[in-house]
């Protein structure tokens, strides 16, 4: 391997990986060797092992966890799209993704709110607890890493499998989100407030509510990325925001889940 591009490297390392557990030598639920033993077994480096890890948790077959090592969760492998999605040449701007969010999530939440099981929703409950103490800490990382396991569980929840693969795939292209900033503590207490709204919409199977909540807390999350960072956003995007702005009722989810955030947590 010693001349091939680096690119190449990772490929083959995360093919390797894909094998082995397909093999079930690492099967679900079980942790990876430590890198240093992984690498050597794969006969490669482990910066080459690293690109081969953020690529199989893009695609939802391993989650690295920070102090604690790397996990198998999945044997699936990922679509074509998906992949392609994942690779830095199809990288698509933040106000794409954005859009893109925009325009699927409000559905998957739907499907969530109609079909999620017992377990879904005690799934979400913990997630949103954990992602409560890392707002409060101001832990970023751990913030983005749970809003995107957050919506991970939805698109479970609706037992549609391209569904998951499709948030795997616009998961992947978020190099970037509001959540990894330092905001101020009203703009924190809102963002938290919409988790809570959406929770509860999906637990009360609401689905129209589940889809408005979803559809707004996107929203919140562009107006705070235009305001903070200066994303350029699409017109899909600003036309919403626009139309939010002229009708305050639209926005009400906000008020109803800060109501339930401070009943709740």
């Amino acid at each position: 391997m010693q001349n091939e591009p680096e690119s190449n490297k990772e490929q083959l390392a995360y093919q390797r990986i894909m094998q082995l557990i397909h093999e079930d030598a690492y099967p679900v639920g079980s942790r990876l060797p430590s890198e240093r033993r992984l690498a050597e077994k794969l006969g490669t480096s482990r910066n080459t092992l690293r690109g081969a890890m953020r690529q199989l948790q893009a695609h939802g077959v391993v989650e690295i966890r920070s102090g604690s090592g790397n996990y198998v969760i999945s044997k699936e492998i990922p679509l074509p799209l998906v992949s392609q999605m994942s690779d830095a040449q199809h990288r698509a701007s933040l106000g794409e993704v954005m859009e893109v969010r925009f325009l699927v999530e409000p559905v998957i939440g739907m499907h969530a709110a109609e079909m999620a099981t017992p377990a879904d929703i005690e799934g979400l409950e913990a997630c949103l607890m954990r992602m409560s103490r890392a707002s409060i800490d101001n832990i970023h990382e751990q913030m983005i890493r749970e809003d995107k396991h957050f919506r991970k569980l939805l698109a479970q929840g609706g037992k549609n499998r391209l569904m998951v693969l499709l948030h795997e795939g616009i998961a992947s292209q978020e190099n970037a989100t509001i959540l990894g900033r330092q905001l101020p503590e009203n703009d924190k207490a809102s963002l938290f407030a919409g988790y809570v709204g959406i929770f509860n919409a999906v637990q009360h199977r609401q689905t129209e509510q589940t889809c408005k909540g979803i559809r707004n807390h996107i929203l919140r999350q562009c107006r705070l990325m235009m305001a903070r960072e200066s994303v350029e956003m699409p017109a899909t995007i600003v036309d919403a925001l626009r139309h939010m702005k002229r009708n305050p009722n639209d926005d009400e989810e906000k008020q109803d889940a800060e109501a339930a955030a401070g009943s709740r947590l």
